[in-house]
């Protein structure tokens, strides 16, 4: 395993902007530094930029002018520099997590009635995932966070482990996740362990709760699904989990609402046929939570982190 990498460099200089903004305890100064922090992606990050563009375009079918579509990006951009220095809750954070609405609740308690746990479906590019987790811990519900090898704090760190992300750079954005969560798993490199599975089957059937990225790509096999105008790899893995556990499948949104009060939406349980072929079942539920997420993206692409991925520039290992 290597010392260190370009990548780790890039993550030690966010970690350290971070801590800054944090130190504060201001909101304002997170928003006032991401907007910069956005806006000089925009200048420098020309191929990001460009691929967010692209995907834009396939995705409206060329129906965005071009200063609408650098609106999109400038805010995408600034929503990915948001979401990453929100590992630091402020004040105004901790009212507005007790503060927040929080729809189909019901759900998740119906789910844990019948005792075989539930799954949270999120999106790794869309809505507030750290304030998420903080809404349920508030309301007294434990959750175990899922996270992909390369996913750091809302980043991805790309090219292979090396020591300072094992010892420095995990842990420093694990310990501002734990206090709000049951625990944290991460996916293994290989993506083949299978002890892994039965982690979260275990969890499961000890009636708990797992938080997985529905858009998620990190699986020994990938099933590709028609999303915002592109062919995009799903990870059906937590389909198949389901399946075996027999827990429903609740896609959670958190988003700013009207006002800009939170808002924690925990949807219908996407439908997993127990008894039918594997691959189409997997299938027709990743479409099913596509189109939920896509329906949402559409109503505000600027919130939605991920289009530069859509264009190919961000493939999964």
């Amino acid at each position: 395993m290597r010392p260190v990498s370009a990548s780790d460099l890039h993550v030690l200089a966010v970690m350290t902007v971070a801590w800054a903004v944090g130190l504060t305890g201001s909101s304002r100064v997170r928003h006032a530094t991401a907007a910069g922090l956005g806006a000089l992606a925009y200048r420098l990050s020309r191929t990001k930029r460009a691929a967010m563009e692209r995907a834009l375009a396939t995705a409206f079918g060329g129906a965005l002018s071009a200063g609408a579509a650098r609106t999109v990006v400038r805010g995408a951009l600034r929503e990915t520099w948001l979401e990453v220095l929100g590992c630091y809750p402020t004040r105004a954070d901790r009212a507005a997590v007790q503060d927040a609405e929080v729809r189909g609740l019901e759900r998740l308690d119906a789910a844990l009635g019948a005792g075989r746990g539930a799954i949270l479906w999120e999106s790794e590019g869309l809505g507030r995932r750290f304030l998420a987790k903080q809404i349920l811990h508030a309301r007294g519900y434990a959750v175990v966070q899922t996270h992909g090898p390369e996913h750091i704090g809302g980043l991805l760190a790309r090219g292979p482990r090396t020591r300072v992300r094992e010892a420095v750079i995990q842990p420093f954005f694990d310990r501002r996740e734990r206090p709000y969560l049951a625990g944290i798993l991460h996916f293994p490199a290989s993506g083949t362990d299978l002890s892994f599975a039965r982690t979260l089957l275990d969890r499961l059937r000890q009636n708990g709760i797992v938080c997985v990225a529905g858009d998620g790509r990190w699986a020994r096999k990938l099933a590709r699904i028609d999303f915002l105008g592109h062919s995009v790899p799903f990870a059906p893995g937590s389909v198949s989990l389901a399946r075996l556990a027999g827990a429903p499948l609740l896609p959670a949104f958190c988003s700013t609402g009207p006002g800009g009060r939170l808002r924690l939406s925990l949807e219908e349980p996407v439908p997993v046929d127990a008894g039918g072929d594997r691959e189409a079942d997997a299938r027709g539920a990743l479409r099913r939570f596509a189109a939920l997420l896509e329906a949402r993206i559409r109503a505000g692409p600027g919130a939605y982190r991920n289009w530069h991925r859509l264009a190919g520039d961000d493939e999964p290992a």
